[in-house]
């Protein structure tokens, strides 16, 4: 959990949280991280419905607040995750609702089908997909070697893109 604030919001956070009992740090932290969902949502998120994006802003803003009146961390930790699962199921399609309907679920394919009411559909375009092969080339490489490789690219004055030159130039 604290890595993955400190990925959100730098190592301060993560020293924040570091051996902290303090409740008001936990909450601050807690509330931010599904600020920083809401945001990020409204900033990627480029087609969908308003009944969506009011069931988005509904359960974030349900989120926020029991953090808000949470009195323990452990409680704070609680709320976010219930929180992010319902967000994670909503963006998938919908949020299942068997309590009180079944005394269990199987994960069966069938079983998990949430299309009934919009359907997801993940996009990439050409400069997406350009970065992260930079990305993941860099990691692999290191970024003296892609600078050298990427040089090399451009006195090719190839027209194909970067990656594809690059898988080409493997083979050859």
């Amino acid at each position: 959990m604290k890595s993955a604030i400190e990925d959100l919001f730098g190592s301060d956070a993560w020293y924040a949280l570091k051996e902290s009992n303090h409740i008001p740090t936990w909450r601050r932290y807690g509330a931010k991280t599904l600020q920083a969902v809401g945001v990020a949502i409204a900033a990627t998120v480029d087609v969908a419905d308003d009944d969506w994006r009011q069931e988005i802003d509904k359960l974030l803003a349900d989120g926020i607040r029991r953090i808000k009146e949470d009195a323990e961390i452990d409680e704070i930790i609680a709320t976010l995750a219930g929180t992010l699962i319902r967000i994670s199921f909503a963006q998938i399609g919908l949020m299942p609702r068997r309590k009180g309907t079944a005394k269990s679920s199987t994960l069966r394919k069938d079983a998990w089908r949430l299309d009934l009411f919009r359907s997801v559909i993940y996009t990439q375009t050409t400069e997406q997909k350009e970065r992260v092969f930079w990305s993941n080339q860099q990691r692999e490489i290191g970024f003296d070697a892609q600078l050298e490789l990427h040089a090399k690219y451009r006195q090719s004055k190839s027209n194909v893109p970067y990656s594809e030159w690059c898988k080409n130039a493997k083979k050859a």
